[in-house]
């Protein structure tokens, strides 16, 4: 195959193919300029989503940080599908999840009650004390002394 763009004096890019004769041109064209979507892609990955700045040293480590590289850029890559070129961003395909009656957002003034006073959540019950508990004290162990090795535990 040969790319020939107009006005230029000769072709500027060869390919050879070892693909059966029955395969349409069309097919042919994309699986050759595949490798160009493989190369940007790669390059996005290095670039936008931090593939190039793994720094560890072992295999482990860097197949889970590219495997999770891989995943968030499939994710952007199905998002940039669903906004057209030139427009705003459709929901035709996806519907709104459904928010329970009752749902309260995190951090909502008034919390309502809950449903068994046992389980109200308002008024927590008081922590009960031991009647004659003291507190015990720890050993600790001994850091610089003259008169004890060290490693002897001291009390306070």
């Amino acid at each position: 195959m040969i790319e020939w763009p107009e006005g230029e004096p000769e072709p500027t890019k060869y390919w050879l193919s070892n693909l059966s004769e029955d395969i349409s041109f069309e097919r042919l064209v994309d699986l050759t300029k595949l490798r160009w979507r493989i190369e940007r892609d790669y390059q996005e990955l290095k670039q936008e989503v931090g593939l190039g700045h793994y720094e560890g040293r072992g295999w482990r480590g860097f197949h889970h940080h590219a495997t999770l590289c891989i995943a968030a850029y499939g994710f952007l890559i199905s998002e940039r599908e669903t906004i057209p070129p030139s427009g705003h961003r459709t929901t035709a395909g996806r519907s709104q999840p459904a928010v329970p009656d009752r749902y309260r957002p995190r951090g909502a003034t008034h919390t309502p009650r809950a449903t068994l006073p046992q389980l109200d959540s308002d008024h927590a019950p008081k922590a009960h004390r031991r009647t004659g508990a003291k507190n015990a004290t720890m050993p600790v162990l001994c850091q610089t002394s003259h008169e004890r090795p060290t490693g002897e535990l001291m009390t306070q």
